[in-house]
């Protein structure tokens, strides 16, 4: 490791040498330039993908389960799309393991939100609505 960085400040030097010298010296500038060229340039770094945003319309889980009841609102989420419900997940801060990250199926995390704020609500009105108010 040491002589690498031992190499790496002789390069750097070396650089700093250069550039000082063609900037005084044109003739050693296009030197220089047409030792450069044939180099390749440098790959410009892909982008990472950014987050997927949010669903527009965001349903209150809440108040679906307490207009439908436990059955009518299982239903109900299982004909929400994935997105719609991994956003619910996150906004309600229901999975803090994030063991549904790899879930791809509605009925699974459709099931896990009913049953998530089922045991919420079996602890207390302390809990209800938690993810909403941060």
């Amino acid at each position: 490791m040491r002589k690498e960085k031992a190499l790496i400040g002789l390069l750097r030097s070396l650089v700093d040498l250069l550039t000082e010298e063609s900037a005084r010296n044109p003739e050693f500038s296009s030197k220089l330039d047409t030792l450069l060229a044939g180099l390749p340039e440098k790959k410009a770094t892909a982008k990472k993908a950014t987050k997927a945003t949010p669903p527009e319309h965001m349903p209150d889980i809440h108040a679906e389960w307490i207009a439908r009841g436990e059955i009518d609102f299982r239903l109900w989420l299982r004909d929400q799309p994935v997105p719609v419900l991994r956003a619910v997940i996150r906004a309600e801060d229901l999975d803090a393991t994030r063991r549904t990250v790899k879930w791809k199926e509605a009925e699974k995390l459709a099931d896990f939100i009913a049953d998530s704020l089922r045991a919420r609500q079996s602890r207390g009105s302390a809990f209800i609505g938690r993810g909403a108010k941060e």
